[in-house]
């Protein structure tokens, strides 16, 4: 009795468990000391960072000390092993990498970073003494406490150096010629400001390149158990990653992103990157075993049906499972009031035959290739076996960029994040009357703002006329970092804006000013998002209680209880001061 053939070659490496491998928790998410397995050194992409940072190094003539820190993920140690092969052999004295893998130092691990440092006991090291270490912010912040601890304070100086410009809250002694010495000496490198969407050049776009199966320099290494598969058309996972390398769902995928980290206020991590990109990819196929059999199976039943759920539009953004994939899925246009949308939703399954082709003329085609998994997702749709066909069809368009991500990032919000006059105007009349509406009152074309706290019940309120737009200030984050030079390394971009009110300072994030937004056009904000913006609430009420001091400016008393407000005014008349009392709208 003959066997039945194996559907690929057993003994070559599954393509999809290497995809798996990929996630934090997969087994190349950890770097190993002094050693990158292959797919981790496929898996880092090299960015301006690299050439910034070995410029700079190789250029300065005082540096002693590179500090690369930043969340767990963000390629630290990778970026190490860049600059060995990068620079000239022994421009690096000492290399320290492992003290990024722990959030405290043991007793043995702090003594020995304080032999490595012990050239900065008096003064700085001398030329030609040049160390490269990794640390989180939580180990610099334990090292410090246990510096102190031993009375090593020339060591605990350059640890409370390194926190304060990396904006770490706190006071950490460092006499001001302390500062200026190390200044000089320490570069501080964070690599959580590292821009990983938002252009060609950023990380994002170069990881989805480096996914396709067929580069042998790529995370797949060339995936050679794809070259002895017999069921490929049923492979959305091999499919998506093709799709993935596609230069036109690199931008759509890197606008997306570039609006969560915009919502975020903050880059997207490389490890978070690497999570969400896989998810995507693998399209939800399970992982138990070997990957490689859920797509046999799927052959075997003739499931046409699973490999349209499988599929790149599909998938993640019905069923996202990580952090950012959710964000991802929270701007799916195909919910969104979009014409574009309705019209492809309302044509969907009118003429199955045409379905058909409008998914193979979207996706079908990867460069010359015919993408196969396409095509039997396609026959899903004419077979009426799709699921949630209007909606898949709807992303596929977006992939392609034929109709736009639903939600748009406001120019003037943009151009504000980048401290660009021409938004100074629009941005500061936004925060204005969303702060009115939202905590205070208009009343006879003017602005009043509480002059107590908001968080007291109280039945009737006293408000104070501002005026707001003399009190807002747009400023800017480039010229206030604490850390030019290492922002510089980095190409730090703020993804907030910095708003000066009264006498505070407050990050304004995208989705604050939707709010705001929101606010002022008379849609008031639910409870729990004026929760969100607290800073603008209090920096409202500090507004409030300023104005309150001059006794000539006019007051708001409202009673809340029977709707009614009076307008409260002084007025000299006869030489007299006198109050006017009277009832408003």
């Amino acid at each position: 009795m003959n066997s039945i053939p194996e559907p690929f070659d057993r003994s070559l490496p599954s393509p999809l468990a290497d995809l798996a491998a990929l996630r934090s928790s997969g087994e190349d998410s950890v770097v190993a000391t002094d050693r990158l397995s292959s797919r981790q050194r496929a898996m880092y992409v090299a960015t301006e960072l690299d050439e910034n940072l070995a410029t700079r190094i190789a250029n300065d003539v005082d540096l002693r000390l590179v500090l690369l820190t930043g969340s767990a993920g963000g390629g630290k140690s990778a970026l190490i092993r860049q600059l060995q092969r990068r620079l000239p052999p022994g421009t690096l004295t000492r290399v320290v990498e492992d003290a990024t893998h722990a959030d405290s130092p043991s007793e043995g691990q702090t003594d020995r970073l304080a032999d490595i440092l012990a050239g900065f006991e008096d003064g700085v090291p001398g030329a030609g003494d040049l160390t490269v270490m990794a640390a989180n912010t939580g180990l610099l912040l334990e090292l410090h406490r246990e510096f102190r601890d031993r009375a090593r304070e020339p060591l605990a100086e350059v640890v409370a150096y390194a926190l304060h410009v990396l904006g770490v809250p706190g006071t950490r002694a460092v006499t001001p010629t302390r500062r200026a010495e190390l200044s000089t000496a320490v570069l501080v490198v964070d690599l959580d400001q590292r821009p990983t969407s938002g252009g060609e050049r950023r990380l994002l776009r170069s990881m989805l390149s480096a996914l396709h199966p067929d580069s042998p320099d790529g995370v797949l290494a060339g995936a050679p158990r794809c070259q002895t598969c017999t069921v490929k058309a049923w492979c959305a996972p091999r499919t998506n990653v093709e799709l993935l390398a596609d230069s036109r769902i690199g931008e759509a995928l890197d606008e997306a992103i570039e609006h969560v980290a915009m919502r975020r206020g903050r880059d997207v991590a490389p490890r978070q990157l690497w999570d969400s990109v896989d998810e995507l990819a693998l399209g939800g196929i399970s992982t138990e075993g070997d990957p490689c059999d859920a797509v046999a199976r799927i052959a075997t039943d003739r499931n046409a049906g699973a490999v349209w759920a499988h599929l790149l539009p599909n998938g993640a953004f019905v069923h996202p499972q990580s952090a950012v994939t959710r964000e991802l899925a929270e701007l799916d246009p195909s919910y969104r009031a979009s014409d574009e949308a309705h019209a492809i939703i309302a044509s969907v399954g009118i003429s199955p035959a045409d379905d058909r082709r409008m998914l193979e003329r979207l996706l079908g085609h990867g460069g010359s290739d015919v993408l196969h998994a396409v095509v039997t997702a396609a026959s899903a749709l004419e077979q009426g076996v799709a699921a949630n066909a209007a909606r898949g069809l709807v992303r596929a368009h977006w992939l392609v960029r034929l109709i736009p991500l639903g939600p748009v990032v406001p120019d003037e919000f943009k151009a504000a994040v980048a401290a660009q006059e021409e938004a100074e105007d629009r941005v500061i009349e936004v925060v204005c009357e969303g702060l009115v509406q939202a905590f205070g009152r208009k009343a006879e074309r003017k602005s009043y703002l509480p002059t107590e706290s908001l968080g007291e019940s109280r039945e009737a309120r006293v408000l104070v006329q501002v005026e707001l737009e003399d009190e807002v200030q747009l400023l800017d984050q480039y010229a206030q970092t604490l850390n030019p030079e290492g922002s510089a390394v980095v190409g730090r971009r703020p993804l907030t804006a910095r708003l000066k009110i009264g006498k505070s300072t407050v990050d304004l994030d995208l989705p604050l000013y939707q709010l705001l937004q929101l606010a002022g056009d008379g849609s008031l904000p639910a409870t729990v998002d004026i929760e969100r913006f607290h800073a603008l609430r209090y920096a409202a009420e500090r507004v409030g209680r300023a104005a309150s001091d001059d006794i000539d400016r006019p007051l708001l008393i409202t009673d809340d209880t029977h709707g009614t407000a009076f307008l409260v005014s002084s007025q000299q008349r006869r030489g007299k001061q006198r109050l006017k009392i009277e009832k408003v709208a």
